[in-house]
């Protein structure tokens, strides 16, 4: 912008572009804002592109996202195991305890006892596919992450990570479990406390 020519009548107190309703004299290129008299700075508003109201690290540990609760700890992930364990040996408990009572002696069943007990370890397994894969899968939380109050989600979007990724999850756990023992005290010194099958599903657990 080019600078006017110095008027000699003009008088020295007078500014030298037009008053505008709301601005200060002698300020040509601030703008205006009605709404806050006397602040220059300027309004923000949600709607400008690249405004992301998750952005931020509002939830900490590098996201950029408000989880919904913290990062669960190695002791509170282990008593949810414990939990969904029980449940599970409950139901083969009580086909060995129908198969004795059937047959009187375990070593020498029966054919009922025999069946009381293969139902018992297939309920089990119904059992350990519908609590760990498809609840877990479609809400976050098995039942004894429910007790505990633990959810898993995704560390990109905090959202549920779905019943397929939830099986591979599963699926990992019990061959690393059963490969070496490490998997299960990795989330100890992990910083996003997560064990091995954690990290190959893309997951975290978290503390509601």
């Amino acid at each position: 912008m080019s600078t006017p020519p110095f008027d000699p009548n003009r008088p020295q107190d007078q500014p030298p572009y037009p008053a505008v309703p709301g601005q200060q004299p002698g300020y040509p290129n601030q703008p205006s804002y009605p709404n806050q008299p006397g602040n220059y700075a300027p309004q923000y508003n949600p709607s400008q592109p690249g405004y992301n109201p998750y952005s931020g690290g509002g939830g900490g540990y590098g996201y950029n996202y408000s989880l919904p609760g913290q990062l669960a700890g190695w002791g509170s992930r282990v008593l949810a195991s414990i939990v969904d364990s029980l449940l599970a040996i409950v139901l083969i408990a009580a086909g060995a305890i129908t198969a004795l009572a059937l047959s009187g002696d375990l070593e020498e069943m029966s054919d009922a006892g025999g069946a009381a007990m293969v139902i018992g370890y297939l309920a089990s397994i119904v059992y350990q596919i519908w609590n760990r894969v498809i609840r877990q899968g479609r809400t976050g939380q098995s039942l004894g992450k429910k007790v505990v109050g633990l959810k898993i989600v995704s560390p990109e979007t905090g959202e549920l990570i779905g019943v397929g990724r939830t099986f591979g999850r599963e699926l990992c756990a019990l061959i690393f479990n059963n490969i070496c023992f490490l998997n299960v005290l990795w989330p100890l010194w992990d910083d996003k406390h997560q064990t091995w099958h954690d990290k190959v599903a893309s997951d975290i657990v978290i503390k509601l």
